[in-house]
Formats: C-alpha cells, structure tokens, sequence
C-alpha cells in the first residue's frame, strides 16, 4: 500500500546510549536529528511537509524501541484535517516496546476543520517491563461564521497489549449531528485532552496527587483520571482551549517525572 505519508524508526541502545539505528520515511513525513535532553533520553521531532490532511489521505507511523533504549517523539506542529467528505483521512501509529525500553510521544493538537472525517488508530505492543507515556488533544479548526463542531466525524482507537494479551481499549467517536454539546458527551466544552501512563511504579497515591494538584487549576476545566487494570493511568480533560488542556498535562507530567524518575519533566523543544 502506498501512504501520503510514512514513517518506519527503530531505536536501539548502544554503549549506554539510545540511539536511531534505523529510519525510513516517505511521501510528506520526514524527522529531524535526534537531541538528546539533559537525561540523555533522544528527543525527536516528526514533520508533515504538506498543507495538512485533506481527502484520501493516508498515514502510517511505526516505531520499535528495542531492549533497555529510550525515545520522546513528538509533533513539530498541529494536525490539520480539512474538508474530507468521501474518503476520509487515516493515520495509522504502531508502537513496539521492548522489556525495560520507554516511549513518550506528545502529539500536538488534532484540528478537525468543516467536513473533516478523521480516523486514528493508535496500536502499542509492549513488555509488561516497558514505559508507555501518550497525549493527544482533539479541537474543533476555525470557520467563518463562527460555529464550532463542523467536522464529520472523528474516529479515535487506543489499544494497547501487553505480553501479546490486549489489556486497554479505549474508542473515542464523535460525530457532531449527535450533540456533541450535551450531557455525557463534551457538556458545553469544544477541547478534549486524552492521556495515557503505563509504568510499574504507577499506584493510586500517585493518582491521588494527580487529582489534588490538578483539582487547584484556575481555570474552566473538567477532568478525569483512573487507574488502569494494569499498572497505568488514564485521564480525559474537558476545557475551551488547548493551552488550558496542555497546562493539565504539563502538571501532570511534572507530577510523574518526578516521583518516578526524581526527574523534571520532559523538555518538548520545537525548532
């Protein structure tokens, strides 16, 4: 099958350094050079090259993070999805992690603008031994006469197996003609934030920290976070702007780095 774009990386450790010991892209996704943070942990940046998603689109990511290596991948900027009517847009993400590898992928925001009809699937098959960090944003793009939810459809699917046995399946599908607006669905907000932590040390203390600290936010913003059936959390963030979801994740991003790692958290450079 041929992709508007793809992107194929593989990381291995070396000499006590993660480092990419392969990488394959095409059509209009490229990467940059590693840089490697204070920690040593390689930070990477995936580029679309295009004007954005549009109609027929089709994308697939895959990454390996072989045994022990570590990686932060992330976006340079936003995903634009326009008017995609008959065919839609697809992106396809595949992660493999390996016993005691680690993989932190920030996304920046998904921007569904008029007729938008986007399909995500988002596959991790990992060692019960590895690290899984995950954020998303979904947001409605700009219109002229000011209304929001004009997109068609947004199709979003998490699964993540562990040992080869699927243990977390989260489907997000909004369709606005379906009210987005009410209750037990967006009630009132336009943004939504989706985090997911999957690591050994993870335990409702941790959570319980999590949710005094985000519960001090001076801002318009609903949130919820559980512990997974496996050593993991999830949090779902309801708000009426990205900077307000990212904030949200930026606390509880300080929050694990540092009681895991007695680290700060990750510096999301762009260039």
């Amino acid at each position: 099958m041929t992709y508007t774009g793809y992107l194929q990386l593989e990381v291995d450790k070396k000499q006590d350094r993660s480092v990419i010991s392969n990488s394959f892209f095409d059509g209009v996704f490229k990467i940059t050079r590693p840089t490697y943070l204070s920690d040593g942990l390689p930070l990477l940046t995936l580029i679309h090259v295009g004007g954005g998603y549009v109609d027929g689109d089709t994308y697939k990511t895959e990454v390996v993070v072989t045994e022990d290596a570590r990686l932060a991948l992330t976006t340079q900027a936003s995903t634009k999805v326009y008017k995609s009517p008959r065919y839609g847009v697809t992106q396809t993400m595949d992660y493999f992690l390996k016993s005691e590898s680690e993989l932190f992928v920030k996304q920046d925001p998904i921007i569904l603008y008029k007729d938008a009809n986007f399909t995500q699937v988002t596959n991790v098959y990992m060692s019960s031994t590895a690290v899984f960090y995950y954020t998303d944003i979904i947001t409605p793009g700009w219109s002229l006469d000011g209304k929001l939810f004009q997109y068609k459809k947004l199709t979003s699917k998490m699964k993540i197996f562990i040992d080869g046995q699927l243990e977390v399946f989260d489907h997000q599908l909004l369709v606005p003609k379906k009210q987005l607006e009410d209750f037990m669905q967006l009630e009132g907000y336009s943004h939504l934030g989706t985090m997911f932590m999957i690591h050994h040390k993870i335990n409702e203390a941790l959570i319980e920290d999590i949710r005094i600290v985000l519960s001090t936010i001076p801002h318009d913003v609903r949130f919820g976070i559980s512990m997974l059936n496996i050593k993991g959390l999830s949090i779902r963030v309801l708000a009426s702007s990205t900077p307000v979801i990212e904030l949200v994740f930026s606390e509880c991003e300080k929050i694990i780095r540092k009681q895991l790692y007695n680290e700060e958290k990750i510096e999301w450079r762009k260039w």
